[in-house]
């Protein structure tokens, strides 16, 4: 639920903004720079998470003043609970694509989908999680039309809560039953 005060991203446009007031109940009227406000409806703002203190990671040599003052957590392998989540916004995947055409796009986002649903099968993520986001349905029902090709998989809306109408979980079921349609 979003709060007045909360950091905000847009569902289908970029950029973020600070919620200033509730219009209507549907409607939001969001700061997205200084003295700069506009009016959203509610159901296309993702709220930002917060940073908390908590997630900072101290070691006790540090918190004795040697080194510096955060670590950050070590990577590792990705893990079976792990989730994916994966951007398919066009601009998140081509830095000009403006020119392109509705198919070339399309095409890219397709692509991309099938490189990161095959390093999922191929390492130890059991769920990933597409965003497509709303627009008029083409990529969802892409890469749903996709999702069906394939064998021991899941795959159903995700979290409205976290990520609205515009994305798709997929569960791995049976590593080998993919690989076999890859």
């Amino acid at each position: 639920m979003v709060k007045v005060g909360d950091t905000v991203r847009f569902l289908n446009e970029k950029g973020e903004g600070i919620v200033k007031e509730f219009i209507s109940a549907v409607k939001a009227r969001i700061e997205i720079s200084k003295g700069i406000e506009i009016e959203v409806p509610i159901k296309e703002l993702v709220p930002i998470p917060r940073f908390s203190l908590k997630d900072m990671k101290v070691s006790h040599k540090e918190a004795a003043g040697y080194g510096s003052a955060v670590t950050e957590p070590k990577k590792s392998k990705a893990h079976a609970k792990d989730v994916m989540l994966v951007d398919l916004h066009i601009e998140k995947l081509a830095d000009d694509y403006y020119g392109l055409t509705n198919t070339q796009k399309l095409d890219i986002q397709v692509k991309y989908f099938r490189k990161k649903l095959e390093r999922a099968v191929n390492g130890h993520i059991n769920t990933i999680v597409f965003i497509h986001g709303v627009g008029n349905g083409v990529l969802r029902q892409a890469v749903r039309d996709l999702l069906k090709t394939y064998e021991g998989i899941q795959y159903s809306d995700a979290s409205y809560k976290q990520f609205g109408a515009g994305a798709t979980e997929v569960r791995i079921i049976s590593r080998n039953k993919i690989r076999a349609s890859l």
